[in-house]
């Protein structure tokens, strides 16, 4: 169709009623520009959706579910991506200055919330620390032990996530605090070190497990002094298995040796004599990384730490866990503000998880296997889950046998042949027992290790006709705890108690009455909420609601102040823009 203006009107002066173009083959013309909408609903659903930062594919799978089938949307894959991407760029600020809003509006909600920055000369932030009240009750409470690990992938700048992990008294992971650094020196990691032990009132852990990373084995003990640090046994069994890999697949036994020695002994006399017999025997002496294993074996080999609390871990697995369930839903595109958005969601989800199973463990009865005297004892005495673990030794009890070695002291717990005949050496665990003192233990010590009696000393109890533990050997880390927090009982109490005692005659009561309206005309006279707030404010980021500055390297952030985003940091490693110099001779084929 054509039209022309003449005299001020718009004219049809050619019309051709026949089709003069290729239409759109069936089923693409959603591809059309002009065919590409959503609906409102569907906006606000996206919306919805980013916020609990569900995947683009599951979000197109739902919405493609609605409409009745991916054919029938008129919108693709890569539409939805861009309309998130609008969605984060909607906010005008930096991210920082969001990140650092955030922090002060938790702690508005949370007064035990604590944050810091560290930022240089220009004010970009380098380090950001942060742990919300319930972390910081959990570390009062299970600060035990810490596992502690690094993870890439998780914002824009592509700065290393630092979780501090523990274990609760179900034995669950738990977040005790969270950083994102700028890098992974020993400068960095002893600010945060420093931060997290001013953060937890100076409380430094009994022991910590990590990777081995340099820097952070040369920072733990400058900070965390008298804490035992090992190493993950599954990152250095592993990195073993693939830099000797040929020594693995060429001697049959070598892996079930290997295997044996480090997980299975029980002293420090028994490993260092069938290492080198080990390493004879199969020929290893030139191989380096079994020299390197050797020289450092007092940083990971489980025998070295097994009257350390290392409860139910050998390795930073949980580290890993808590890392997988944050880079589940975020990633490199993420700001940090969507990131701690994702934080507070699973620091809630931990909560609950908690609540739940202290729950279950008050209101609930456990399924008892035999039902005997010392099971029916750890029922009552511990958390549901821990008692699982419990019964789990006690199932292994049939399976062993005891020779008394010196009356009511000295006992051998051994497999039968038939079952010790699985197994690459056969052992026996020395228990010794002093019942004048209640004291029993074996060569095992994984009650100093894990919390819990195991089967070897569970079998010489039944062996001995003894039915109950003494109460030494049910430590209260694993049992149920009270479920009013230590401020209601410690403070709210002394509120009650007096407003009972003023009401047992009229003289009390008009007592209590006048003296209540000479405090409230104190209080009137104090500074209120606002002012502690501007002064925390001015006398540092690291509030605790005292405005108290953690280091000399925390940065004091003013009221005014404004961060700037980081740098993107880069990865560790090799550049993946570097490539290997090619050979003389994979360049003449390369030419063939």
């Amino acid at each position: 169709m054509v039209i022309t203006l003449k005299d001020g009107t718009w004219l049809v002066t050619s019309l051709d009623m026949q089709h003069n173009h290729e239409l759109s083959p069936h089923g693409e013309a959603k591809y059309l520009r002009s065919h590409k909408h959503m609906t409102n609903v569907e906006k606000l659903f996206i919306r919805t959706f980013n916020s609990v930062k569900l995947p683009t594919r599951k979000i197109m799978a739902i919405l493609s579910y609605l409409r009745g089938g991916i054919h029938a949307t008129p919108y693709t894959k890569k539409i939805l991506s861009n309309m998130r991407t609008s969605i984060r760029k909607e906010t005008k600020a930096n991210d920082m200055m969001m990140v650092l809003q955030y922090f002060r509006k938790r702690q508005d909600h949370d007064p035990r919330f604590y944050y810091a920055f560290k930022v240089d000369s220009s004010k970009k932030v380098e380090n950001i620390f942060w742990s919300d009240g319930n972390s910081r009750r959990f570390y009062e409470l299970y600060g035990d032990c810490i596992s502690f690990d690094t993870t890439y992938k998780t914002n824009r700048y592509n700065l290393p996530f630092a979780p501090f992990v523990g274990i609760t008294g179900h034995a669950h992971n738990c977040l005790f605090a969270c950083a994102i650094l700028h890098d992974e020196t020993i400068e960095t990691f002893t600010w945060l070190f420093d931060t997290f032990l001013h953060c937890m009132g100076g409380k430094k852990p009994v022991t910590i497990i990590a990777d081995q990373d340099v820097a952070m084995k040369q920072a733990i003990p400058i900070v965390f002094t008298g804490t035992k640090h090992r190493n993950c046994l599954f990152h250095i069994k592993k990195k073993a298995e693939e830099k000797c890999a040929r020594c693995f697949a060429t001697k049959p036994t070598l892996h079930e040796d290997f295997s044996d020695i480090v997980n299975k002994c029980f002293t420090e006399t028994e490993f260092e004599t069938l290492w080198p017999e080990m390493i004879v025997r199969h020929k290893l002496e030139d191989i380096k990384y079994f020299k390197q294993m050797w020289d450092m074996r007092k940083n990971f080999v489980p025998v070295y730490f097994k009257k350390d609390f290392f409860p139910f871990i050998h390795s930073t697995a949980r580290s890993e866990d808590t890392n997988a369930v944050f880079k589940d839903n975020v990633g490199l595109t993420y700001s940090v503000i969507s990131f701690l958005s994702e934080y507070q969601r699973i620091s809630e989800d931990i909560m609950e998880k908690e609540r739940e199973q202290d729950s279950l463990t008050r209101t609930t009865r456990p399924t008892m296997w035999v039902g005997s005297a010392i099971e029916l004892q750890a029922a009552k005495k511990y958390n549901r889950s821990i008692f699982y673990k419990f019964q789990a030794q006690l199932k292994l009890t049939p399976k062993l046998h005891v020779l008394e070695v010196e009356k009511n002291l000295k006992y051998d717990v051994y497999k039968s042949k038939i079952l010790a005949d699985k197994d690459f050496r056969q052992r026996k665990f020395v228990v010794m027992v002093d019942w004048l003192n209640e004291d029993i233990s074996c060569i095992c010590q994984k009650f100093l290790k894990d919390g819990i009696v195991f089967c070897h000393v569970l079998k010489v109890l039944d062996f001995l006709n003894i039915s109950e533990l003494p109460d030494k050997y049910y430590i209260d880390r694993w049992m149920p705890k009270e479920t009013k927090y230590t401020r209601d009982i410690e403070h709210n109490m002394p509120f009650i108690e007096v407003a009972s005692d003023g009401s047992v005659c009229n003289e009390r009561y008009m007592y209590l009455l006048g003296e209540i309206k000479r405090i409230r005309q104190q209080l009137n006279t104090m500074p209120g909420k606002e002012h502690t707030q501007q002064q925390a404010e001015g006398a540092g980021s690291a509030r605790t609601g005292d405005g108290e500055v953690v280091s000399e390297n925390t940065t004091v952030v003013q009221p005014d102040m404004i961060l700037a985003d980081p740098d993107v940091a880069k990865s560790k490693g090799r550049p993946k823009t570097a490539r290997r110099h090619k050979t003389i001779m994979e360049i003449v084929l390369t030419k063939q």
